[in-house]
């Protein structure tokens, strides 16, 4: 499951502080690159996040993580950033709110759960990448650009459409049915109106034919006389 820091505050623990168990905040590098992972005591194991950030922060995403040996609150190889005890201020199915009373200080964490894509449009972002050929990696970076290639074409269609038709082009209808279609076609669409644009204001030609006259040939004297 993913969760999101909502909040990070550094507070005082307050004096009837009840801690739940210890906690370890530890830097450790993966091949999916730097990241931290929170690991609080609990029933005889560890629970925690792997958080995609270089240091705790607000808007900071996470990962749960599956049980871990309570041997990685002491023994492991990755560089310890904080250690101490936590409690648990509140916890629903909607997120809560940890304190962390460190070594230096005490750290209020709010968490929230990140919405998870359905099952189905993870298999179809998967299916489409196999199809691609492109690495998974890349996917945010592919939907960022076809989301940017929609709204471009999008944009376009409804500019030549207001030209050429003035107030009876319904513009909030061609957009929810634009919304609808894929890149193809709405790029179709706005094909159709491109036509009817260069119809309506036809290209100037690329390059026009020089007119013969007393100018050309006032050159022509020129370079004979050279």
């Amino acid at each position: 499951m993913f969760w999101k820091i909502a909040q990070l505050t550094e507070t005082q623990a307050p004096s009837d502080f009840a801690p739940a168990g210890r906690f370890v905040l530890q830097r450790h590098t993966d091949a999916q690159g730097e990241h931290l992972d929170l690991r609080l005591e609990a029933e005889g194991h560890l629970r925690g996040w792997r958080i995609d950030a270089v240091a705790l922060a607000p808007g900071a995403w996470a990962t749960e993580k599956p049980p871990h040996p309570m041997r990685w609150l002491d023994a492991s190889s990755s560089p310890c950033i904080d250690s101490g005890e936590y409690a648990v201020e509140r916890w629903t199915r909607d997120g809560g709110a940890l304190l962390l009373r460190g070594t230096g200080s005490s750290t209020r964490v709010v968490m929230t759960p990140a919405p998870e894509l359905p099952v189905s449009a993870a298999r179809a972002i998967a299916e489409a990448l196999h199809t691609a050929k492109a690495a998974p990696e890349d996917a945010a970076r592919l939907i960022a650009d076809g989301l940017a290639a929609r709204s471009r074409a999008t944009e376009r269609l409804c500019g030549l459409a207001r030209e050429l038709d003035g107030e009876a082009f319904e513009e909030r209808v061609w957009r929810r049915t634009l919304a609808g279609l894929a890149l193809d076609e709405i790029h179709a669409q706005l094909r159709a109106f491109e036509l009817r644009f260069d119809v309506k204001y036809p290209p100037l030609p690329v390059s026009r034919p020089e007119a013969e006259g007393a100018s050309r040939a006032g050159e022509a004297m020129a370079i004979a006389r050279e």
